[in-house]
Order: structure tokens, then C-alpha cells, then sequence
């Protein structure tokens, strides 16, 4: 089934076709037979079939095709804004590659030319071409959404920490306030927000936030969003998981998300994320259905369009059913289509939460 996402449900035809087009001609001139090529150009099926509304495959494209010279002119009228999101489409499939071809800095250097926008993550992508790895984990920092002034502060507002976080990753280990909130939530009525999350963690054997051993506030935070979204706790999960926050967030910067997870979980280029709680294990995209999953993912966060991770205090909607807070937020339902385990599928949950956590709270061993 052909989706759209709602960004580029203005655009014509012709136009989402052109980008399409060019999105498999810069993927031309990668080593499309290794295994990140090969998974590059099932992302860029996917994205046309799911985000642009065009079903169409890299072999119906004439090598002549001059849809990249006329992209410019298709899009010359089209919002600021409308293009920087297809720009970060060119960015997406040419960050899975791994390594990422020398010359990829030149090449959307060209199409963010074509298509007139500045968009500092092409350094990165740079950088990672030339291994530096080091320096390519600084900048996606720095010029992502987490990077910005204000935003650790706004998120500890969010997040209900009772100290001034200094980092976005800063644990708040005594925090008995903060871990109160938390437990006070195994009162909730069932099927609530709030008991939701609290059965969500006790299965999962996660420590809550405010003690000893629990993860940073700000991971804590993307946990609601695992619940709410129906994305499993297993690395296939958090590819998608952060694939719709990156996408929910209006900001343009919380495109960083995605290209975070992409660097941990498909090429490995990131050794660790988050205050170390999730490190490299690469090869993840290239499993069968992922390309699509992480598609979907894509677009029902551009539909929520709301700051999922920083704009929004969860306990206010603890006692609300949890499909009401879907409502609120518009959260819409998965593409059926996906194969897509959730939350509280037999598959939705790695072996080592099964065995530390409680077994009532979690999802059903599989038939």
C-alpha cells in the first residue's frame, strides 16, 4: 500500500517522482552489491512506497534520467521548510552505507545545492567517510537537537528532575521525589498511561528513575514513547523507536535521532549513545522488513508532528487511558502491512528482560 506523509502531500506528482528519481541516482554511484548498498536501495523502495506515494524500483530508472538536473525547477516554489525534509531523505540513505563512499560529502553537497537548503549534518557524514569518527559523534551532537541552548534545561522540567541537569545525559540517581512519581504509578487504573509504563518496566526489569542503577532521565523519557508508539524493547525496536521520535520532532534538528540510531544499530559507526546505555551492534537494518519498518516508523511520526521527547510532561496524562493519550498526541496505528512487533507481542522483548524481569508483567512466550 502507498502511503504519504503529510509533508508532501502538497507536492505534485511529478515532483515526489523527480525526488525519488534522484534519490536511486545518487545511489548509483555507491557499490550497490555490498550488503549496505543492497539494503540502501530497499530503504529508498521504501521510502518512496511509504513517505512519497510512488511505488517504483531502481531498475525502471533510465541511466540517462535527468530527474536530479530537474529537481531544482520541479521544487523552486516549495517551502523551506518541505524541502530541508526531502533534503534529509538524501542524508538517511547515504548515511546506512557503510563505509560511506568518499565523495558522499560532494554528492549532496550537490542535491542540498539543487534543492537550496544548508544542512550542517553533511559534515558528518564527511567525517565518517574519512573514519573520523571521533569528531563525527561531536558534531551530530552538536548540531543536533539535543545540542541546543536551553534544551537540557527545558528537559528537566519535562522529566520532573529535582536537580539542574548540566548534560542531556546526566543521571539522576537521588532523586527520592522524582523516584516516588514513578512508583506511584503501580496505583494507576488499568490500561492507563501510568500503569502501563509501570508494568512496562517491571517486566522489562528496568530500574526507575531517581535510584541507584536506573538510566539518564532523558532515556527514561523515550520509554513512553516505546509504549505509546507500540515499538518493542529489542534493537529493531529502538531503530523504529527513534526513527518516529527523530521524525515527531517539528524541529528540524530532531532528524539527529535517526541518524544516531542508524550509526549505532546499522553501520556501527557510533560506539555508544545516550550516557552509554546503548552501544554499537551494527547490521540491524539489513534483517528482512526493517528498511520498511523504520519507513513506517518515519511517517507516523511526521503525522504526530509533536516534540515527543522533550515537549511533553507524561505523568500529566498518567490516569488517561493509554489509546486517549494515542488520540492526543496522533499517534496513529502501524501500516498492516509491517511486520512490526509491539510492546506486548511474545516477540517484543529481548531474552535478557524476560529473565530479570517479572514475569506478569510481561508480554506471552510465543506458542
Amino acid at each position: 500500500m502507498n502511503h504519504l506523509a503529510p509533508d508532501f502531500k502538497t507536492l505534485s506528482f511529478s515532483q515526489r517522482e523527480a525526488v525519488l528519481k534522484s534519490l536511486f541516482l545518487i545511489a548509483r554511484s555507491s557499490e550497490q552489491q555490498r550488503p549496505s548498498g543492497i539494503t540502501q536501495l530497499t530503504l529508498i523502495h521504501a521510502i518512496g512506497t511509504t513517505l512519497l506515494g510512488i511505488s517504483l524500483d531502481d531498475s525502471e530508472i533510465d541511466l540517462e534520467d535527468s530527474a536530479l538536473d530537474s529537481l531544482h525547477s520541479e521544487l523552486r516554489t516549495v517551502s523551506t521548510p518541505i524541502r530541508h525534509r526531502l533534503f534529509q531523505l538524501f542524508i538517511l540513505v547515504e548515511m546506512i552505507l557503510d563505509p560511506p563512499p568518499k565523495d558522499v560529502s560532494s554528492k549532496l553537497r550537490y542535491a542540498a545545492a539543487i534543492l537550496n537548503v544548508d544542512d550542517g549534518f553533511i559534515d558528518v557524514l564527511r567525517e565518517y567517510s574519512q573514519s573520523a569518527y571521533g569528531i563525527a559523534a561531536t558534531d551530530l551532537h552538536r548540531k543536533g537537537y539535543l545540542g541546543k541552548p536551553g534544551m537540557v534545561e527545558k528537559g528537566s522540567e519535562m522529566m520532573r528532575c529535582n536537580k539542574t541537569l548540566t548534560d542531556p545525559f546526566e543521571v539522576d540517581e537521588d532523586d527520592p521525589v522524582l523516584l516516588s512519581q514513578w512508583l506511584e504509578l503501580e496505583n494507576c487504573n488499568p490500561d492507563t498511561l501510568g500503569r502501563k509504563i509501570w508494568e512496562y518496566y517491571m517486566g522489562r526489569g528496568f530500574v526507575f528513575t531517581g535510584q541507584k542503577g536506573s538510566v539518564n532521565p532523558t532515556i527514561a523519557q523515550h520509554d513512553w514513547v516505546h509504549l505509546l508508539a507500540d515499538y518493542s524493547t529489542t534493537i529493531e525496536g529502538e531503530l523504529e523507536v527513534f526513527s518516529f521520535i527523530g521524525s515527531a520532532i517539528p524541529d528540524l534538528k530532531g532528524f539527529s535521532f535517526l541518524l544516531t540510531i542508524v550509526a549505532l544499530f546499522e553501520t556501527g559507526n557510533l560506539e555508544s549513545w545516550g550516557g552509554g546505555a546503548l552501544t554499537a551492534d551494527p547490521g540491524h537494518l539489513q534483517k528482512e522488513g526493517m528498511p520498511e519498518r523504520v519507513a513506517d516508523a518515519i511517517r507516523r511520526g511526521r503525522v504526530c508532528n509533536f516534540d515527543v521527547m522533550y515537549g511533553i510532561d507524561y505523568f500529566n496524562y498518567k490516569d488517561e487511558h493509554v489509546d486517549n493519550v494515542r488520540k492526543m498526541l496522533n499517534i496513529i496505528p502501524k501500516d498492516f502491512n509491517v511486520t512490526s512487533p509491539g510492546v506486548w507481542h511474545p516477540e517484543g522483548i529481548t531474552e535478557y528482560q524476560r529473565e530479570n524481569g517479572d514475569h506478569d508483567y510481561q508480554p506471552p512466550l510465543a506458542a
